[in-house]
């Protein structure tokens, strides 16, 4: 799990980091990029549980699920798949 001052030290936006924080401990696959600017983080749809927030192979929530849209535009964010397997997080 990480800190809000390790995503703002790795050049994560405040809005960005707060809501990463949020969607980690509620239990979205949220993870850090390794440097590259491909959006604030991104979402691992990959992941075991994953399902439950994003799935590209499902009409339920190709879209995303109402808690991670709802949490994602609180803090100014929307996910924009980039294949099957993640999606990205840019600001709006």
């Amino acid at each position: 799990m990480y800190r809000y001052s390790e995503l703002i030290a790795e050049g994560m936006a405040p809005h960005a980091a707060t809501a990463f924080l949020e969607l980690q401990k509620a239990g979205c696959p949220a993870k850090i990029w390794d440097g590259d600017e491909r959006g604030h983080f991104w979402l691992d749809a990959e992941q075991s549980g994953a399902g439950e927030w994003l799935d590209y192979w499902s009409m339920t929530t190709i879209a995303g699920s109402e808690k991670l849209n709802e949490i994602l535009e609180k803090h100014g964010l929307y996910f924009e798949w980039c294949n099957p397997g993640y999606a990205h997080v840019y600001s709006m």
